[in-house]
């Protein structure tokens, strides 16, 4: 399973694939054409998190994404209060 979408001007890449016993590993890679809020020039890449979860199953995927989504905004809210 797959989710790509925009927020806060950050792209998100989400995917979840099966390990044994019907756990999954998430991986979401978080990017942005905005050189301000770059952190790795040569990628775009804001944020990369790959983290194995109980169960190979979009509500999962959805808890990984939402903890990004929670990083991205704590980042975005002091960058564009500065």
């Amino acid at each position: 399973m797959a989710q790509e979408f925009s927020y806060r001007r950050f792209q998100f890449s989400a995917t979840i694939s099966p390990l044994q016993t019907n756990r999954g590993i998430v991986t979401v890679d978080v990017t942005t054409s905005d050189a301000e809020r770059i952190a790795d020039l040569g990628t775009q890449r804001f944020l990369h998190v790959e983290r194995w979860v109980e169960r190979n199953e979009p509500a999962f995927l959805q808890v990984v994404i939402d903890e990004c989504k929670v990083t991205v905004d704590h980042y975005a809210d002091n960058v564009d209060e500065s």
